[in-house]
Parts: structure tokens; sequence; C-alpha cells
């Protein structure tokens, strides 16, 4: 066989195994989401689940992707994912007083294709999938997002979602008081955090860290008083910017975060602070109610910036005289394992089944 004849083979090869790929490809479950480039928790909980769920359905046939809609070359370049990414663009329209790229008519079929849509998007795409008969469950990370949009075509999306997972006992509450009738489609989901990055290694230093995007008013001012109070072998380092690895680095260095949640579904950062040895200090964001224990987490009234900067000098104080730093590790144990992977292959096991995948 000669060069030609050999490289002839293996494209046919290549060919029959791309068609008997695709023919045993029964359904391809696609997860919406946004294109944010900055570091946005909810955009890696987004990729994380769908990994999971196609590690749990490898073998069924079905495939799982993540689309950022209308987008040719956008990537997540701040945390690492092998889940396959769908390109395409949707149809112009005109919704919502303006024009906008969403109608989706004709781009997805109701035997091929389930979509999961961020809660953000439930009233842009939910009420076309329901017309459309594509099986879609809406997977809601804050409950305070619910509220934007027509109200009966929120109301439509909500009703014909085959599953809404929320992240938070919050986020059901939301859920539930906003869609009466949509309690039985619920199903509360966790996220897991990586325990091989976020946690304690080595020594740790008088680092205090917080991340200036959450309530920058609040923060600002919280620094504001802190700045001729803290003692000089004590620095403030911002999260910002930083990839994921970075973040964790980080994290394992510092002592104190500060927290400046707001109107969250479940505050992340905090989460991992925490797991990796950080006495969290701040606001709970609504949703972080569930896991903030006295053992590793302070709370912080909302507003009450003076008060939070006089609890970080307090803290400061406390670990200076102790003259060492050691966070209780049952309680940490304990957050580890209710966001662990296990814990969200589980949950997402009962989505699957749901979903009838």
């Amino acid at each position: 066989m000669d060069r030609l004849e050999y490289v002839a083979a293996r494209l046919l090869n290549y060919q029959l195994l791309f068609q008997t790929q695709k023919s045993e490809l029964i359904m391809e479950l696609i997860y919406f989401c946004p294109d944010v480039k900055k570091p946005v928790g909810g955009i890696k909980v987004i990729y994380r689940q769908a990994e999971v769920v196609q590690e749990i359905i490898r073998h069924k046939g079905v495939a799982v992707s993540v689309m950022h809609p209308n987008t040719w070359f956008f990537k997540i370049k701040w945390f690492e994912s092998k889940i396959k990414i769908r390109r395409g663009f949707f149809k112009w329209h005109w919704a919502a007083g303006k024009p906008s790229c969403s109608k989706i008519i004709g781009s997805f079929d109701s035997k091929k294709h389930m979509i999961v849509l961020p809660e953000l998007w439930a009233r842009k795409y939910g009420h076309q999938l329901a017309d459309m008969g594509v099986p879609y469950a809406i997977f809601v990370q804050n409950g305070y997002y619910i509220s934007k949009g027509n109200l009966d075509v929120l109301n439509k999306a909500y009703q014909s979602a085959r599953c809404i997972m929320t992240i938070s006992e919050d986020a059901t509450q939301c859920v539930a008081l906003a869609f009466p009738g949509c309690e039985s489609k619920i199903l509360r989901v966790h996220c897991s955090v990586d325990g091989t990055r976020f946690r304690t290694v080595g020594l740790k230093e008088n680092i205090i860290t917080y991340m200036p995007r959450k309530l920058a008013d609040h923060s600002s001012k919280v620094l504001f008083f802190l700045r001729n109070n803290l003692p000089a072998h004590w620095r403030i380092v911002p999260i910002q910017g930083l990839s994921e690895e970075a973040v964790a680095k980080l994290l394992q260095r510092s002592k104190i975060f500060m927290s400046f949640s707001h109107f969250e579904g479940l505050g992340l950062p905090p989460i991992e602070a925490a797991l990796a040895g950080n006495q969290v200090i701040g606001y709970t964001g609504q949703g972080g109610k569930e896991y903030w224990v006295p053992e590793i987490f302070d709370e912080i009234n909302s507003g009450d910036v003076m008060g939070f900067a006089k609890h970080v000098l307090l803290k400061v104080r406390e670990m200076d005289q102790r003259n060492s730093f050691l966070l209780n590790a049952g309680a940490i144990q304990k957050l580890s394992g209710t966001y662990s992977v296990e814990q969200e292959k589980s949950d997402m096991r009962r989505f699957i089944e749901i979903m009838s995948l």
C-alpha cells in the first residue's frame, strides 16, 4: 500500500468512526451559559455540573455540552474544563421592546435536544422552548434574579420546565414563593468545590483577602476604616482577575477572608475561603445562611461597614495574641462533605432521572 492509499484508508476509518459515534448519539443535553470573561462563580458551577452529568451518562449515548449563544471564539480561561463547547447563532427578532438575537425557533429538535437554562435567561428562551416542545430545565443560582421580565412569560417558562434546579435552600424558597404550583418541579442541588485545591496547605501568613467586585462601595468603606488601625505586620490583598489555581494559592496563605456577598443564591468564594482555612467575616448574601456556622464564619449585618471593620480588627488581635492559627477541623470537614463531588453526583443522578436521560 502506497502513501496515498494509506492516507485514504485512515480517512475512511475516521469517517466510519464518526458515523458510528453520531449514530449512537441519541440525545444532547445543552447548558446555556453567559459569555462572561471575568471570574464569576456561577459560570464555574455550570461548567462543573455539566462535567459531572457527562461523567455519569457518558455510556448512555448522551452528549453534554455548554453553549455560549451567538459567539464563535469565546472560551473560559480562568479555570480548566474538558466539556464540549457548542457553537451557534440565533435569529434576530423584537423582544422586550428592543432587537434581540434570541429567536431559537427551529434551532433545536425536541427528540434530540434537552436544554438547561440559567435563571437569567428563563424569560428569554423558556417560552420558546415550551412552544417547540423541547424539554428543558431551569438552573436557579440566584433566587433574586428570577423577577426580571414579563410576568406572564416568566410564569409560562417556569410552569413548562421539566425540572427547576436550585443551588440553595434560599433559592428554593424564592422559587416556591414566586411561582406557586411549581414546588414539585424543584430539585435542590449542591455545587462542588475542588478539595484538592481549596484546602489548608503549609503555614499561614498575616493576610486578609476579599473580592473587590462584590459590593465595591461597602468594601472600600471597610478598607477606609481599617487603613489607620490594621497592624503593620498585616496586609490586605484583593482577589481580582486571578485564575482558579492562583485564587486557591492565595486563600491557602491568608488567614481572614472578608465576604461582601449580596443577594446571592449561594456565595461560592466564602466556601472556598473556609475550606482553604480562612476565618470568614462578613455578609451571608442570604443564600450563605445554610453554611454560616460560628466555628468558621462570623456574620456581619449587611451595611454595617463600621461594625465590619471593628470585627476584623478584633479577630486580628485575637490571632496575634494566640500566636497560632487553627480553625475547627470538624466544621471544615462537614462543609467539605456538603459541597463535595460525591454530593453533587448524587444530586445530578436524580436530575438525570427527572429529565429521563
